[in-house]
C-alpha cells in the first residue's frame, strides 16, 4: 500500500474511521468508560483529517488533470 491515497480511498477510510470511533465513543459513554470515550474521540478526529487530506488530493488531482489539458492546448497552439 502507497504512502499517499488518492482522494477517495483517503474520503473512504475517513468514513470508516468516523463510524469505529463513534461507536467506541458512545460504547464509552454507555459503559462508563472514560478511556475508551477518548479513544473514540480521537478516532473522530483522525477520520476528520482523513477526509481533509481526500478534499486536498481531490483538488491537487484536478489541477494536475488541468494542468495537462493547459499544457496540451499550449502544445497544439505552437504547431
Amino acid at each position: 500500500m502507497s504512502d499517499r491515497d488518492s482522494g477517495p480511498v483517503a474520503a473512504i477510510k475517513g468514513v470508516i474511521e468516523d463510524a469505529v470511533g463513534k461507536a467506541k465513543e458512545i460504547i464509552g459513554i454507555v459503559i462508563n468508560h472514560e478511556g475508551l470515550r477518548k479513544e473514540g474521540r480521537a478516532q473522530q478526529d483522525k477520520a476528520q483529517a482523513q477526509r481533509d487530506v481526500a478534499k486536498k488530493e481531490t483538488q491537487a488531482e484536478a489541477a494536475r488533470a488541468a494542468a495537462g489539458t493547459a499544457e496540451a492546448r499550449q502544445k497544439a497552439a505552437q504547431k
